[in-house]
């Protein structure tokens, strides 16, 4: 019961929490990393109106073929646009609980994994390097959005830095519950 139910959920609330501190106001490590325009209002508007529907748009596109699409990218520039035409609330509570639910999952992926190789990890600081691990794993994944898809540098390794904290946060939460059943735990 601690092992798969309320290891994974504190492990999540710490990694909710850490992502609230790391994403939760403007002045935090990630948001220096962007870019501003002069005026946000008109460039929403007129950013609307180029786009006509909520989507994933990728300028120049891969769908106008081989040849337009070298031609555009070595002329620029090049864009990626997230676009949700409809307004939302800043801080919905349903994407702060999908969030936490999102990170459940995780926490209790990370558990399943930490429990099928609990004989390797006899020390609590294996567990946690392995949960560290894997954020790194994530992290250097992370590093390919700037090289795939031209994201900022900057925001890239942000995202990066993120990742692997949170799993190393997981890690020292979910090592002290996942112990190997020997007793010889540390």
């Amino acid at each position: 019961m601690k092992k798969f139910v309320l290891a994974p959920a504190l492990a999540a609330l710490a990694m909710f929490l850490w992502g609230f501190l790391y994403w939760g106001t403007p002045h935090h490590l990630p948001y220096k990393t962007l870019s501003t325009v002069a005026d946000e209002s008109a460039t929403a508007l007129a950013v609307g109106k180029l786009f006509p529907a909520t989507g994933v748009y990728l300028i120049p596109s891969p769908l106008s073929g081989d040849e337009k699409m070298a031609e555009l990218t070595k002329r620029g520039p090049s864009v990626e646009v997230h676009i949700r035409k409809e307004g939302r609330a800043a801080m919905d509570p349903m994407v702060l609980l999908a969030g936490y639910v999102h990170m459940l999952v995780l926490a209790v992926m990370l558990t399943g994994l930490l429990c099928g190789l609990e004989k390797a990890f006899v020390k609590w600081t294996c567990r946690v390097k392995f949960c560290a691990g894997i954020g790194l794993l994530v992290a250097i994944c992370d590093l390919g959005h700037a090289i795939w898809w031209h994201h900022a540098w900057g925001w890239t390794i942000a995202a990066a830095f993120y990742d692997l904290a949170m799993y190393t946060i997981a890690g020292l939460v979910l090592a002290k519950f996942v112990t190997p059943k020997t007793g010889a735990a540390a």
